[in-house]
């Protein structure tokens, strides 16, 4: 993590387009809120969209705004997300899965900095810095022509690769500690911890679900847990972890 996450200090002080990699659950988020602190951004707006959580026809309103009129329920004039982070960063999550006349609007945008509303023909100026995410391959989607190539290469200009919590296991007591202390604080009470047994299963077991599937864990550890006991392994996992990784 160290070393993948070594230039954000220098992406930060830039104005360019970040892309950043990884599986599902890995804290892409994360990396994008790290870019807007650490940069001259830190104090302005920092908006969030999942482009694959908005439904197609609603995903250009959402994204560039729309005048009152431009479809049917527009009863009123309203901003995008690109005009409500402008100053800051707009963070556009599972980047791939936006559709590609969407992908075509992304790219003008980019390019010359001009917002058009549906339903406008004017363009607006926005100071809007992206960065983007996604856990699937841009390459393989390019070569699928699910992907523009042309988008790819603007927002490629800087690119963070998250690695999954398997890769860095050594990572696991840390963040197990910082979940513990969020659950306690929400559930009111202080377990001892993870039992040794259950800390060695976390440091062996290979988290498809990555850094937020160990939160759940976690979570779930304090919640089936009594105050002042420690957390057992049959409290942090529903089903015997070597019952989820067999193939069978």
């Amino acid at each position: 993590m160290i070393e993948a996450l070594s230039d954000l200090p220098r992406f930060a002080a830039s104005a360019e387009p970040v892309l950043v990699q990884g599986e599902t659950g890995t804290g892409k988020e994360l990396v994008a809120r790290a870019l807007h602190g650490l940069g001259p951004r830190a104090q302005t707006a920092f908006v969030a969209v999942n482009c694959g959580a908005i439904p197609e026809t609603m995903l250009e309103a959402e994204l560039f705004g729309h005048e009152k009129g431009a479809f049917t329920g527009a009863d009123q004039t309203r901003k995008g997300a690109f005009e409500s982070a402008h100053g800051g960063t707009l963070f556009l999550d599972e980047i791939g899965e936006l559709p590609l006349p969407a992908q075509a609007k992304l790219l003008r945008v980019l390019e010359d900095g001009l917002v058009t509303r549906l339903g406008s023909h004017q363009g607006r100026k926005v100071d809007t810095r992206v960065v983007a995410a996604t856990n699937r391959n841009l390459e393989a989607e390019v070569a699928a022509g699910r992907f523009r190539q042309d988008l790819l290469f603007r927002l490629n200009t800087h690119q963070v690769k998250v690695p999954p919590l398997r890769e860095r296991l050594s990572d696991v007591p840390l963040l197990a500690e910082h979940f513990l202390r969020k659950s306690h604080l929400a559930y009111q009470k202080r377990t001892l911890g993870l039992s040794d047994k259950s800390l060695e299963l976390c440091l062996h077991y290979r988290w498809p679900g990555n850094i937020r599937e160990l939160e759940n864990v976690i979570e779930r550890g304090v919640i089936l847990t009594d105050s002042n006991e420690s957390i057992s392994q049959d409290a942090l996992f529903a089903v015997s972890p070597e019952l989820m990784e067999s193939p069978n």
